[in-house]
């Protein structure tokens, strides 16, 4: 199997696993079931995820599509942080983290093209799903 194609489906199911989540823990708080062991256990998913992705970078170092969903979780941590923190507002986030994650790809070299810019989009809506969440209603 094609290493892209193994990022591809990896990268094709954490998006499945994330949708999956906001569609079944609204779904759930809304039948009055309590989510917060679940919530629990979902973090031991996102950690679980990550030490995947750390996984196969090492088994794929030639490959940059896991580098950048590294650096995309990392960016958009970066522009939570300075969000929580009033160095930027709070429609600033995404584009922040864009910026920082295509500032790593300058750094290492990397052609941006295209397909790159769909993929540090979808890792970076993927990494903001991961994070906790800054307002609650």
């Amino acid at each position: 199997m094609d290493n892209m194609v193994i990022v591809l489906v990896v990268v094709a199911v954490v998006a499945v696993v994330f949708v999956g989540l906001i569609v079944l823990i609204p779904y759930l708080v809304k039948k009055g079931i309590n989510v917060s062991g679940i919530l629990t256990g979902t973090t031991t998913v996102l950690d679980t995820a990550d030490h995947v992705v750390d996984t196969l970078q090492e088994f794929f170092p030639e490959v940059p599509v896991i580098t950048v969903i590294g650096w995309a979780q990392k960016a958009t941590e970066a522009a939570e942080q300075l969000y929580k923190t009033s160095k930027i507002e709070e429609g600033q986030r995404k584009e922040e983290a864009t910026k920082l994650v295509y500032q790593f790809i300058e750094a290492a070299g990397i052609e941006i093209d295209d397909d790159l810019k769909k993929i540090v989009d979808g890792a970076i809506e993927a990494a903001v799903f991961a994070l906790p969440k800054t307002h609650t209603d």
